[in-house]
């Protein structure tokens, strides 16, 4: 199925004679705009380069799309540049110890939103929330009227109208997935900064960047990841520096629990699990949404294909990798969609218990709070989606993900 949608026509070449989407370009346009040269070290050049490429060749930008992409990238380096900045002249932060994070990961609708934001109700735990990871260096960028750097509330409140925008150009999103300056936000904003990031997968039609993706060594993305952790958590006044319990979030991780591990010794990993063609159906339709906001076609079936492929092999590999004993198993916590929306306030008091946590009674009324309000506010619907929509045979699929339902104790959903 081929969904066909008429955004920025009027221009015979959709934007690209006068919107560059060329790495340099954008690379000269971020240090024009801030006033800096260092990017740091040069990994992040190649995928950048790929990123781009794929982008001109491949994704079939309407001009909104590209105007958005340009943006997006942008923005992203201009990030960059003033992180590189402030650890040049500010050492220290590299000396900052991030201990025993918690990382949720499983498959992408499986969950792992929900149980991220439940352990973000507790205080004791720190999630990195959306504007932090757009706009991280405090004070390094002034408002338009020039009265200084807006302060947090006003940087999520920025990020807030961008959301909406998006919310415009799909209504249905809204539904899919909440975003928001303020809320708790994944780490493939993090991973964008090395322009290796599932981020860009999900927005935009490149294959030939999803392919070179999936075979890279990753390294230098979590390198990447724990600077930016020791950043957030670092303040200029040595007697105002609180050593929070990060709490991150991503699918991305599911594919790289070796570097998760390397990174982070200590880490506390808590993997979502469910049915993965009930998954498919849903991420089918996410990615499909997301891309028709930047490109005038949207090959659904091709889509499904390459998601299909993906999801099977990926879960393949966890069960394989699980069972192996490379990983540190007491470290890692299962979790199974439908007990955790059965019960999530009794998830979340388990995984204490087994972590050897205890949760304050501030916390717990937090928690509360959060699942009676979330249980109440549906102003926005549903997100409905089938696995027939994908097209795909159910028994030829259904065996293929068995393995993994079976070692995890995942019931079937479709």
């Amino acid at each position: 199925m081929e969904k066909v949608v008429a955004y920025g026509h009027g221009l015979g070449d959709n934007g690209r004679s006068i919107v560059s989407l060329r790495a340099d370009d954008l690379l000269a346009a971020a240090r024009s705009a801030t006033g800096l040269d260092d990017a740091g070290d040069t990994w992040f050049r190649d995928p950048l380069e790929r990123l781009c490429t794929a982008l001109d060749d491949e994704a079939e930008l309407h001009l909104a799309g590209r105007l958005r992409a340009r943006a997006e990238l942008q923005l992203i380096l201009q990030n960059r540049l003033r992180l590189v900045d402030l650890w040049e002249r500010e050492p220290t932060v590299g000396q900052e110890t991030v201990r025993s994070p918690i990382i949720v990961t499983g498959l992408g609708r499986s969950g792992t939103t929900l149980l991220h934001e439940l352990l973000a109700c507790d205080p004791a735990n720190r999630p990195p929330l959306l504007w932090e990871l757009v706009h991280t260096v405090p004070g390094a960028v002034q408002t338009p009227d020039g009265q200084g750097p807006p302060a947090g509330t006003e940087w999520a409140g920025l990020m807030d109208d961008e959301i909406t925008l998006m919310d415009a150009m799909v209504p249905a999103f809204t539904a899919m997935h909440e975003n928001g300056g303020h809320l708790p936000t994944e780490c493939i904003f993090i991973f964008a900064h090395q322009f290796s990031s599932d981020m860009f997968t999900g927005l935009y039609n490149v294959p030939s960047y999803t392919i070179w993706k999936s075979e890279a060594d990753q390294t230098p993305a979590y390198v990447w990841h724990r600077r930016m952790l020791q950043t957030l958590q670092w303040s200029p006044r040595p007697d105002d520096r609180p050593t929070p319990s990060w709490v991150v979030k991503a699918p991305s991780h599911l594919g790289s629990l070796d570097l998760v591990f390397a990174t982070y010794p200590d880490a506390r990993v808590v993997m979502t699990h469910r049915d993965p063609l009930r998954v498919m159906g849903s991420l089918a339709d996410t990615m499909a949404t997301l891309h028709w906001m930047h490109s005038d076609r949207v090959a659904h079936a091709d889509l499904v294909e390459l998601l299909c492929m993906g999801v099977e092999i990926q879960m393949n590999n966890v069960t394989a990798v699980r069972d192996s004993g490379s990983l540190p198993a007491e470290q890692i916590s299962d979790v199974v969609y439908k007990d955790l929306v059965a019960d999530p306030i009794g998830t979340v008091t388990n995984l204490y218990r087994k972590w050897g946590m205890t949760l304050s009674d501030e916390g717990l009324a937090r928690l509360r709070a959060y699942v009676d309000a979330r249980h109440m506010n549906r102003e926005v619907g549903e997100h409905h989606y089938r696995f027939e929509d994908t097209g795909l045979d159910l028994a030829e699929h259904r065996a293929i993900v068995a393995d993994y339902r079976e070692r995890f104790g995942v019931p079937s959903e479709v």
